[in-house]
């Protein structure tokens, strides 16, 4: 019994850092879709760490402060998401989530609301920083519907593409050493807030009174609250159970 109990500690308090260690990524996608099912931008983080042997483990992404995660998950060989509870807490700017993966295949998904109300000029920076070592990691930038003078500023070198009714940049990094940062800075002009797609959570949905963001907080929180209360328990009947047995 005093064994799981120091690995309920160990899961929450041992430096990520420690517990990811010797995990490498073959290849990753970030996916940056301005306006495509929000007024915000969805991004993407999925691909497959090359150490097989090592899974299940723990590890951690970084992503934009603030960030509204809806998706954590880790994929099976056969395709299938096996969706994680994760931790997110600000470190130096950044957001570092924190997860368990049973698998080495990882699908991140997430929305930012860069962009005021009111503006016809949008312009996003972002900052994608590694935290494992990368052989490849592809950027997709995806053009939002009716924008106009869309040009991504920096990096230079996108090739463009089109795919499924919609307009794509893609630029390949090799290579990439943990803590190395690319900056992606885009501009274009659109008239209107409308995303994209129209869906379930979008606030041009009929009869929908909450912005999706705040939708997804409240639904991430109640989880959360549902897991701390079940954690808190747990140690309880731990440590009684521990107390009575000494």
């Amino acid at each position: 019994m005093r064994r799981y109990l120091l690995f309920l500690f160990l899961y929450i308090l041992v430096p990520l850092d420690v517990l990811g260690a010797g995990l490498d990524i073959g290849r990753m996608r970030v996916a940056i879709w301005p306006e495509y099912d929000s007024p915000g931008v969805l991004f993407i983080y999925d691909g497959r760490f090359k150490n097989n042997e090592l899974f299940p483990n723990e590890t951690s992404f970084y992503i934009p402060g603030g960030s509204v995660i809806s998706d954590a998950c880790s994929l099976s060989p056969k395709g299938q998401h096996f969706c994680q509870l994760y931790t997110q807490r600000s470190v130096d700017g950044f957001d570092d989530v924190r997860l368990r993966l049973p698998y080495p295949n990882f699908y991140l998904s997430f929305h930012t609301d860069p962009f005021p109300e009111g503006e016809t000029r949008r312009v996003l920076h972002h900052v994608i920083r590694a935290n494992h070592d990368t052989d490849t990691l592809e950027v997709d930038i995806q053009k939002p519907l009716r924008a106009e003078d869309f040009r991504i500023i920096t990096p230079q070198g996108f090739e463009r593409y089109e795919k499924k009714g919609f307009v794509h940049f893609t630029k390949v990094f090799r290579d990439v050493k943990k803590g190395d940062t690319i900056r992606i800075e885009l501009e274009y002009v659109k008239k209107d807030r409308r995303p994209s797609v129209n869906i379930k959570y979008s606030p041009m949905a009929e009869g929908m009174e909450m912005a999706p963001y705040q939708h997804q907080r409240n639904i991430s929180t109640a989880m959360y609250l549902m897991f701390l209360t079940g954690v808190l328990l747990l140690g309880g009947i731990v440590y009684l159970l521990v107390r009575k047995r000494a």
